[in-house]
């Protein structure tokens, strides 16, 4: 298991926001997650953690999902979000990514909250294409790696290009 890299302002990721949820995302024999524990400042009810910030958590698995087992980075075209039970503030679950298939342009990919018997109360499928705008190099550059093992940390750097495009 390593932590993998996080953007430095990120409302999820990050050690570096006192206001964040600070979320460890984790890497394991092909597998992104994170044992997440979401307190309620991030609640839409009370007790219960907004669909927002439960969506927003299983689109970052996704896109360290894709990154990982294609070695390229998107952006979210479309998803579909299903909530299956309420996911609780001040609980742990574990969410997980999983790559569905690539198809050209198109890259599918699941990701869910479960406790920790395995049963889902979120699920989300999306379709993401290839990022417009910033390369693989600036993204790559912009990440913390501060609690990252060197491994990962060379994995991620083989990803830019020789040439830095």
């Amino acid at each position: 298991m390593t932590i993998l890299p996080v953007y430095p302002n990120s409302l999820f990721a990050s050690k570096k926001r006192p206001d964040g949820i600070g979320l460890d995302i984790l890497y394991d024999n092909g597998v992104v997650y994170t044992n997440m524990l979401v307190d309620e400042r991030f609640e839409g009810y009370r007790g219960v953690v907004h669909g927002g910030i439960v969506f927003s958590i299983l689109d970052v698995l996704m896109w360290y999902t894709i990154l990982l087992g294609t070695r390229r980075v998107c952006m979210t075209r479309k998803t579909e979000m299903e909530f299956l039970k309420p996911v609780l503030c001040n609980t742990t679950y574990k969410a997980e990514g999983k790559l569905v298939k690539v198809e050209d342009k198109d890259v599918f990919v699941s990701a869910w909250v479960q406790d920790d018997q395995g049963e889902r109360y979120a699920e989300v499928n999306g379709l993401f294409r290839d990022a417009r705008g910033p390369d693989i190099a600036a993204v790559i550059d912009s990440l913390d790696f501060s609690l990252t093992s060197p491994e990962m940390k060379a994995f991620f750097h083989s990803l830019i290009p020789e040439n830095g495009v």
